[in-house]
């Protein structure tokens, strides 16, 4: 069976998985060590993606547009516990299965990129004279603050790359996740980037790369 018929979900409020990014977790409740145990015997596959709505309701609903990701690194601790980096593979639709204890598992459905031809050259130059603005920011409040911008990314993949580095807000990235286009998801990027400039001292450089 394909590893993503029945993938494990780790629900988490204000946590957003994107594709490429590297995610540190550290894992201590038992479902959850359990969910690892497994993730690690077999595929190393598991989805990390938003709790929505209560996250008081039992169980708590999660997002259905996600990245599935992969341990690609851990740390096995004495009493059970984990530590481990998570990176970010490809976005998922999930189809939550019956449940099975400890832990909860969906169908995830491999998503599609967005078409880059849709990204005018003119969307893409105005991403990353925003990204400029906001390196000038964070420069002003880190002065040692340095970012290579990964130029050679499609304007879709760019979109996302620049999102993790920057942006914490989860509804945010959420929303350029879940972008169908990638004139959409370049425009979301944009917005958000804007943001943080007009932010101005208050903006700290974030992400995994």
């Amino acid at each position: 069976m394909s590893p993503m018929e029945s993938v494990p979900v780790f629900p988490l409020p204000g946590v957003v998985l994107l594709p490429d990014q590297r995610l540190p977790l550290h894992i201590f409740e038992p479902r959850y060590r359990a969910m690892v145990r497994d993730s690690l015997s077999s595929h190393g596959w598991l989805v990390v993606c938003p709790i929505v709505g209560d996250p008081a309701a039992e169980p708590p609903a999660f997002a259905t547009i996600a990245t599935a990701g992969r341990i690609v690194a851990h740390q096995a601790l004495p009493d059970g516990r984990f530590h481990i980096l998570v990176e970010g593979m490809v976005r998922v639709a999930l189809e939550e299965l019956p449940f099975v204890a400890p832990y909860r598992r969906a169908r995830a459905t491999a998503i599609a990129e967005p078409d880059d031809a849709e990204v005018a050259p003119v969307e893409r130059a105005a991403m990353l004279s925003t990204l400029a603005s906001v390196i000038r920011v964070a420069r002003e409040a880190q002065p040692h603050f340095e970012y290579a911008v990964p130029s050679e990314l499609p304007s879709s993949r760019l979109a996302l790359r620049l999102v993790d580095r920057f942006v914490l807000d989860a509804a945010t990235r959420q929303r350029v996740l879940e972008a169908g286009r990638g004139i959409d998801r370049v425009a979301l990027a944009t917005e958000a980037l804007a943001e943080l400039w007009t932010a101005g001292e208050t903006l700290r450089a974030v992400g995994s790369a």
